[in-house]
């Protein structure tokens, strides 16, 4: 399967990716692909609130059309077996870019398709206790009217003062949580109950 981290520091080399890399070894360890995509490395553009003016407006489609690099994350994210969202916490929030992308995935639930409906997900930060908390909420809430799945124990965070044994058996946890997740839970629509294959599905087939 091929899980996917998401990492919104604007240091490549900091503490949200040290983190991803623990989850890269966990991931290969149980015999699973973890790809680290850093938000710095693309463009995206600010939500427009299409939503505002016409409901119809805010769909995947139109938001591919603003000529940035949202729609190469989208995709990925969509193709996903599992997302962990990564964030720094500046003044008790993620981080900007961060927040850019959760916005700019409004386009992906706001249709009869959910595409985030149904996949695991799981959120950790780089920053001292009280921040982290604060930026972590922040980010499972929209996740969670996304649709996605915050797994149990789906959350944690690091201060890096030194090597913390505590966060990474937290991060060990998750990697197999996901993992389980992804594998065990059936096909659903969470959204609503209907005939018809969920898009979700082809993201939960036993691999």
């Amino acid at each position: 399967m091929r899980f996917l981290g998401i990492n919104g520091s604007y240091r490549k080399d900091g503490l949200d990716n040290k983190m991803l890399e623990i989850l890269k070894e966990e991931f290969k360890a149980l015999g699973h692909s973890f790809e680290i995509l850093h938000l710095v490395d693309y463009d995206i553009k600010y939500c427009r609130a299409c939503v505002s003016q016409d409901m119809s407006l805010c769909n995947p489609e139109k938001c591919y059309e603003e000529g940035d690099d949202f729609k190469k994350i989208a995709e990925k994210m969509i193709e996903s077996d599992g997302i962990v969202f990564a964030t720094p916490s500046y003044w008790y929030a993620p981080s900007a870019i961060m927040w850019t992308l959760i916005e700019r995935l409004t386009s992906l639930e706001n249709t009869p398709i959910k595409f985030l409906d149904g996949k695991p997900a799981g959120v950790i930060s780089a920053a001292g206790e009280d921040g982290a908390q604060s930026a972590i909420t922040a980010m499972i809430v929209p996740l969670i009217h996304m649709g996605m799945l915050i797994l149990p124990y789906g959350m944690t965070y690091f201060s890096g003062k030194e090597d913390d044994p505590e966060t990474r058996k937290y991060l060990e946890r998750l990697a197999k949580n996901m993992v389980f997740a992804a594998k065990n839970l059936p096909p659903y629509c969470w959204w609503e109950q209907r005939e018809e294959k969920c898009l979700s599905s082809t993201t939960h087939q036993k691999k």
